[in-house]
């Protein structure tokens, strides 16, 4: 008898710990929560704590992506609305508490894919355009990516050894990655776009290193070049 009131006594503490390892955020009842949840309303409010008097910290955008760092034990009624409140942090590295009905994790799968659908789309118009790479301490480099609405994308070196291909853009976790097919060993590699806020935050690989990319012209007039050569009979090649 007395061994088996010992084994009891191990085990217990064992299956407590182990009960704690299979819960998800703090506060949970063990269910699954993601990692990241899109916000489906406009100008969600963030707070210091999970409660509608608590202070105000930031406004989060429809659309935009959060990490999810905790989520409240019980579920909230506010008005007609009951979810939970989730401690997030945003792009640009706050961190507070959201009302959860305002989060794809808790709202209907239409709101969730409504708003997915407008970042991915409000992203994919704001990199058309011409960028100009620049360093990380802000200084520009000779080098350009063009994209086009029908997929075209144009490197360059001051409009020197230029390279055409095409683009199609995936999104991960919120983020644009932009594919480049037709061109082997294109000048910039890694192009990453996502929005911070209202600011479009858009990088790239270039001579082994991470640059930015500023917008230098929304509306260029592209591919003058490629233009040029398929008018004199010739195609412009691609390295």
């Amino acid at each position: 008898m007395r061994k088996a009131n010992w084994l009891v006594f191990i085990c217990a503490p064992l299956l407590a710990a182990s009960a704690c390892k299979k819960g998800g955020a703090a506060g949970d009842a063990g269910d699954a929560i993601p990692a990241t949840s899109i916000v489906t309303s406009p100008d969600l409010k963030m707070r210091i704590a999970p409660n509608t008097t608590a202070v105000e910290i930031a406004k989060l955008s429809r659309g935009e992506v959060v990490k999810i760092v905790q989520r409240s034990a019980d579920s909230v009624q506010v008005g007609k609305l009951n979810a939970h409140w989730y401690k997030v942090t945003n792009s640009a590295g706050l961190t507070g508490w959201v009302y959860g009905a305002h989060l794809a994790v808790e709202s209907n799968d239409g709101d969730a894919k409504g708003a997915i659908e407008q970042a991915e789309k409000k992203l994919k118009t704001a990199l058309l355009g011409r960028w100009d790479a620049a360093k990380i301490t802000g200084a520009l480099t000779a080098y350009f990516v063009t994209l086009t609405p029908d997929g075209q994308i144009e490197f360059g070196n001051n409009r020197k050894g230029l390279q055409y291909g095409k683009y199609e853009i995936t999104f991960v976790d919120g983020a644009a990655i932009v594919n480049v097919t037709d061109i082997q060993k294109p000048l910039m590699t890694d192009l990453k776009a996502k929005m911070v806020g209202e600011t479009l935050v858009f990088t790239t690989t270039l001579n082994g290193g991470e640059y930015k990319l500023n917008l230098s012209e929304k509306d260029p007039e592209l591919f003058r070049d490629q233009e040029k050569k398929k008018a004199a009979g010739a195609s412009p090649t691609t390295p």
